[in-house]
């Protein structure tokens, strides 16, 4: 029996029901599967110790969460909250998070905090350095 028919288009595999192991973001292996919704609850709880510039900052985090949850992919399990929902490691998410602080006019004090409590960047070679020259670590 033949199974394959020339002339006839092979089905793409089904991505919504596939778990996708990459970072949207960077494409890299999701080693920390902590989903943003999970790093952005303790991102907003520590961004109201800012108030000025607290409402410029959730606007556009709320722009971001809402374009993520309209993707259509099963991602990793988030090891927080349990959901499906890790689509970008935490690392991109953060980084995104610090230049959104940075464009809204955050200090040096501000920034250096930020990045010492949310740092994810364990191999050292991105917004870590900011960290160093802030005089963190």
């Amino acid at each position: 029996m033949n199974y394959y028919e020339e002339d006839v288009a092979i089905q793409a595999p089904d991505t919504e029901k596939r778990i996708h192991d990459d970072c949207l973001s960077c494409g890299q292996f999701i080693n920390h599967p902590l989903c943003h919704c999970c790093v952005a609850r303790g991102f907003r709880q520590w961004l109201k110790n800012f108030p000025k510039q607290e409402k410029e900052v959730q606007k556009k985090l709320a722009v971001y969460i809402k374009g993520n949850k309209n993707l259509k992919i099963k991602a990793r399990k988030c090891v927080s909250c349990g959901e499906y929902k890790t689509k970008v490691c935490p690392y991109c998410f953060t980084e995104y998070l610090y230049k959104i602080l940075k464009e809204a006019g955050f200090g040096v004090r501000a920034l250096s905090e930020f990045l010492f409590i949310f740092n994810f960047d364990f191999s050292r070679e991105g917004y870590s350095v900011d960290l160093e020259a802030y005089g963190g670590y």
